[in-house]
């Protein structure tokens, strides 16, 4: 190889999947039994997801911070970059992930959103259902006629919800003027009853959650019809199938390249 960084890069790689990872002397591939899937609560965990609490190595199992943990009263909990969520499902045939924000629980009567919903550059997406919500905290000498959220107020400072992009006109055009504090988080659309207005349906919405997608990172169906294992190079940054005879391919176990074929 020309490149003698590219060559130290795969050897490296190759060094560590095999040296953690070996096959076992009938041809079967070892990773399969370290790499299961993972039951939490009734949320099953498995590619581009991983369990935290597996050893530091198996990551390779999951995509880079697809890392989730599973709570002592086995709520899954996925960590964005702003804030935790628990998740209520995945979907692996929509390629889609239910989540909660934390802070939120089904006890509380008027659910106060605390961190805007961020995802940077993680491989996610919004899903088309959701809808995004705007709040604003602790508002004062606001010319309006909206409604403000009275449970969220006190003495006269007031809070007001508002689908994004839909707040009155006020005369320096900046809501956040006026308020403390502005967070937006994301709720599913057909949670929000907007003929009625938002006061009486965003606490219920914010309970119900909200869709991410992940289909960027996807690429596991072929695999898995191959009989392969998915897996993820985090040092080269590739999609990886583990398969039975003890090879790492880039797609599926049957007709496509070998990236190992060492057999240990």
């Amino acid at each position: 190889m020309s490149d003698p960084v590219s060559f130290l890069l795969l050897l490296f790689s190759t060094s560590i999947f095999f040296f953690f990872f070996p096959t076992t002397s009938d041809g079967s591939d070892a990773l399969s039994a370290n790499c299961p899937s993972h039951q939490c609560g009734e949320v099953e965990i498995k590619y581009p997801f991983w369990l935290m609490t597996e050893p530091p190595l198996t990551q390779y199992c999951g995509y880079p911070s697809f890392n989730l943990s599973c709570s002592t009263t086995n709520e899954t909990i996925f960590n964005l970059p702003t804030d935790s969520y628990y998740v209520k499902s995945i979907n692996y045939t929509n390629f889609s992930v239910a989540l909660v924000d934390i802070d939120i629980t089904t006890s509380q009567t008027c659910s106060r959103a605390r961190d805007n919903v961020t995802i940077q550059t993680l491989p996610l997406s919004y899903n088309p259902l959701d809808l995004n919500l705007s709040f604003y905290f602790n508002c004062s000498g606001l010319p309006t006629v909206a409604l403000p959220i009275e449970c969220l107020s006190s003495g006269e400072n007031h809070s007001y919800v508002f689908v994004v992009g839909t707040e009155p006109a006020v005369v320096v055009d900046d809501w956040s003027y006026f308020c403390e504090e502005k967070v937006v988080v994301t709720v599913m659309d057909s949670e929000i009853d907007q003929t009625n207005g938002l006061i009486s349906g965003f606490d219920g919405a914010m309970k119900s959650g909200f869709l991410l997608d992940w289909r960027t990172v996807a690429g596991c169906g072929g695999c898995e019809a191959s009989d392969g294992r998915c897996g993820y190079n985090s040092v080269t940054e590739e999609f990886l199938c583990f398969c039975a005879d003890g090879t790492a391919r880039t797609n599926r176990c049957k007709g496509t390249r070998f990236l190992f074929g060492l057999i240990l």
